[in-house]
């Protein structure tokens, strides 16, 4: 048996023991406690900007920010797919391919996002126009937007090693580095825009070095915690079929990542033509959205996890009532964030824009649309979180695309009226959940099937993880 690994900074946990949903409860608080200080972090960062730097600063990054989120994502999103496998291997106790494993995701990591930086630095501004900004954003937009994406690949160093501490049962040491960082970025913020007033382009620099810093704190604590994971020269050889199965994984969720966000930027651009305050309510209606978005993805990177241990060690039984109870779960919380969205969202909107009516009335308005399809939004990223867990991944991606169709549609048939166009990201989670409802538990049972006629597991090699 695996045996867990107390440390000052976390946790390996072995999640094939122990009760399914409260293993996904406490893995899945770690995360949404990093996630709520990252989030506070950039709320600040958000503020800064349009205290210290001017409310076109704060339209200009909401205007851009669909362009980062798909070329990070795509990038962060493969790597974390890469993990899926040194879960599933982890589950199955099987320390030797767990070594050779980590060597091909740093080189397919490193190729992957050294050719996506090469990109983004030649063609960032040309995607700013293409995306339809207000011309009074493009200038802010493509300053930030450089310098976010020079420093891709410090960031990568976090992904790579934060993906791999989850997937090894560990989300306290990533929720400990994440909060200092997101404390060091608003720092660094306050200096490089109040202290040092270079424009936008500080708050990007403030970006930069909370990301160097993690990325430093992060290479520590692999060195320190996971020895599991080091491998020597006979474990560093490029290996073809490890690869193979890495982006067999991993390149399904960053093409997910990329259909999702394609349908943002169209959905974005559509927003942009209607000029420069709805640009700015929605962008602020988007931050409150995303606090519940946080909640919800949060317990689907756990059901992740949990989903691929179990599935390595052979234990599919406990997957299917554990994503149940985690459902139920989420449509709860998506019911109470509801209600205080309608009640108390004013009062968030006037940290940024203060008396702004306009502005609130387009954030509120928007806001408004969203709340009555919340619980979809749940039904969507737990069955999506079961899928790419149990290593169907494909269907995830279908899942993806269905949202695109959707988001395409409501774009470019209503592109002219505003109203409508709010209700775009409702219809794409309302036609994905009903997709997944039917497709989830056709590859569970799938799954239980397999394991009925296989042959009996031998007993699992125990991992020592020895700090």
């Amino acid at each position: 048996m695996l045996s867990p690994l107390e440390g000052r900074l976390g946790m390996v946990k072995d999640l094939t023991k122990g009760k399914p949903t409260s293993l996904i409860i406490t893995f899945a608080l770690s995360m949404i406690a990093s996630n709520v200080l990252s989030y506070v972090y950039g709320m600040t960062d958000s503020l800064m900007v349009g205290w210290y730097v001017s409310t076109d600063a704060l339209g200009a990054v909401g205007a851009a920010s669909p362009f980062c989120d798909l070329i990070q994502g795509f990038a962060a999103s493969t790597i974390s797919g890469f993990s899926l496998l040194a879960g599933r291997t982890f589950g199955a106790g099987d320390r030797n391919s767990l070594r050779r494993l980590m060597a091909n995701v740093l080189y397919l990591s490193g190729g992957l996002v050294l050719i996506a930086t090469l990109l983004c630095t030649v063609f960032c501004r040309t995607f700013v126009v293409w995306m339809n900004t207000p011309e009074g954003f493009v200038e802010l937009a493509t300053s930030y937007l450089s310098v976010i994406m020079v420093g891709m690949p410090i960031s990568a160093i976090s992904w790579v090693c934060g993906a791999m501490f989850r997937a090894l049962g560990d989300s306290k040491t990533p929720l400990m580095i994440s909060g200092l960082c997101g404390a060091l970025n608003v720092f660094f913020n306050f200096l490089f825009l109040a202290v040092f007033p270079l424009g936008i382009v500080g708050a990007a620099y403030g970006t930069l070095c909370a990301s160097l810093t993690g990325a430093i704190l992060y290479l520590i604590c692999f060195r320190r915690r996971m020895k599991v994971l080091h491998f020597g020269r006979e474990d560093a050889a490029f290996s073809p079929f490890i690869s193979r199965q890495l982006l067999r994984d991993g390149l399904p969720l960053g093409m997910l990542n990329s259909v999702i966000t394609v349908g943002a930027l169209i959905l974005q651009m559509a927003i942009n033509g209607h000029g420069e305050n709805v640009v700015t309510g929605i962008n602020i209606g988007t931050k409150l959205l995303s606090i519940l978005w946080m909640m919800i993805q949060s317990f689907e990177g756990a059901v992740v996890y949990f989903c691929a241990q179990n599935i390595g060690a052979g234990r599919v039984e406990r997957v299917r009532g554990a994503v149940r109870n985690v459902l139920l779960i989420c449509i709860g919380i998506a019911g109470a964030f509801a209600a205080l969205f309608i009640l108390f969202g004013r009062y968030y909107y006037m940290l940024y824009v203060g008396e702004n009516e306009t502005l609130i009335k387009y954030a509120s308005d928007y806001i408004f649309t969203q709340v009555i399809f919340f619980p979809f939004m749940a039904m969507l990223c737990i069955w999506r979180g079961g899928l790419k867990g149990i290593g169907n991944t494909m269907p995830a991606v279908m899942c993806g695309v269905i949202e695109l169709i959707s988001r395409l549609a409501v774009s470019f048939l209503f592109a002219d009226n505003l109203t409508v166009l709010f209700f775009a990201g409702p219809a794409a989670w309302v036609t994905a959940s009903i997709y997944l409802g039917l497709s989830f538990p056709h590859f569970l049972k799938k799954k239980e099937a397999a394991q009925k006629i296989a042959s009996p597991q031998p007993e699992r090699e125990t991992v020592e993880v020895r700090s």
